[in-house]
């Protein structure tokens, strides 16, 4: 069972991570050793190539829709219409359209409801990262009230069903679900593995249909090999950016996040700043990898002055959430 502390714990490495990764989205990584260098803490704004009108420490989509998710989630459970409501009263409240916040899968969508197109068949191309990014909000809202894992899978999928509803993104995120859970219930790396390879074949099995595209978990099997062997930091990064791609898609961030994660378990901080300097989609990368690696070791510290900072600028209240969810 897990606790609020242990919420609240996770919640915090999705939020840094976040905010860490936010400077250097989308950046290549030549650009982010020229332009940012090594990376220790936050980095400046007016460095980013394409958020330099945000204020240091901001969080992004990434966090913003995990906390609208859960927050809709418990007053409502659940439920393709409670997903459907959060996403669009996020959209609304952030000017997530004008800001750029919103990936092409959800957004297309979003639209596609809002037009009267059934929720259950808006989701069918949907195969970027957008329902991986917000995997946390029903793994968590599920722990926190004690389903098991099946259940928890089951609003997993329910989730990404509106937007993401495809093998790709299915499989991607029922594994990160599964070993988040794992980790919280104190886990080895291996029975977090495990339990990932479990979690991406319920989500193939679930998928309306099975994509000709990588596969997150066979991707995984080759990181396991891969890191048998000694890699220097840069290595690492420079094969995840050049060869397995950091994008949108929804294994190519899997991958990363994993990598990073089996890379250094429990050092939250570290894969943080190893994430925002991977390039690509480091924002969700930085996210992923914070949250699991606190679900795994839940005083892997954060430095004071990065978590205070985040919790400022985004007047961020997570033990209020956290308590409410264990309610």
């Amino acid at each position: 069972m897990i606790t609020s502390h242990q919420i609240e714990a996770i919640l915090e490495g999705f939020a840094v991570g976040d905010a860490m990764g936010m400077s250097t989205e989308f950046m290549t990584r030549s650009q982010i050793a020229k332009t940012v260098g090594e990376v220790t803490t936050l980095v400046e704004s007016h460095l980013s190539a394409n958020h330099s009108d945000l204020a240091k420490g901001k969080v992004t989509d990434d966090t913003e829709q995990t906390l609208c998710l859960l927050g809709r989630y418990l007053k409502q459970g659940v439920t393709i219409d409670s997903t459907v409501e959060g996403l669009l009263a996020w959209i609304d409240e952030s000017d997530a359209v004008a800001k750029k916040y919103i990936g092409p899968s959800s957004l297309k969508a979003l639209k596609a409801i809002k037009g009267g197109v059934e929720p259950k068949e808006t989701g069918k191309n949907g195969t970027t990262c957008g329902g991986l990014m917000r995997t946390l909000a029903p793994t968590l809202y599920a722990l926190a009230k004690g389903f098991d894992r099946e259940k928890m899978l089951e609003m997993v999928v329910t989730c990404l069903m509106p937007t993401h509803y495809t093998s790709q993104a299915l499989e991607a995120s029922c594994a990160y679900a599964c070993a988040v859970a794992e980790a919280v219930q104190g886990g080895s790396v291996s029975r977090i593995l495990a339990a990932a390879y479990e979690g991406g074949r319920y989500g193939m099995a679930k998928a309306p249909y099975q994509a000709c595209a990588a596969s997150s978990l066979a991707r995984l099997k080759f990181l396991e090999e891969y890191l048998r062997e000694k890699h220097s930091e840069d290595e690492l990064l420079d094969f995840l950016f050049s060869v397995l791609g950091t994008g949108l898609e929804s294994a190519d961030v899997f991958s990363s996040v994993f990598a990073l994660f089996l890379f250094d378990p429990g050092q939250t901080f570290r894969s943080i700043c190893l994430a925002t300097r991977v390039g690509g989609d480091t924002d969700t990368i930085a996210a992923l990898v914070g949250a699991l690696n606190r679900a795994y070791k839940l005083d892997s510290p954060i430095p004071a002055s990065v978590l205070d900072t985040v919790y400022r600028v985004n007047s961020l209240n997570l033990v209020e959430l956290s308590e409410a969810l264990k309610g």
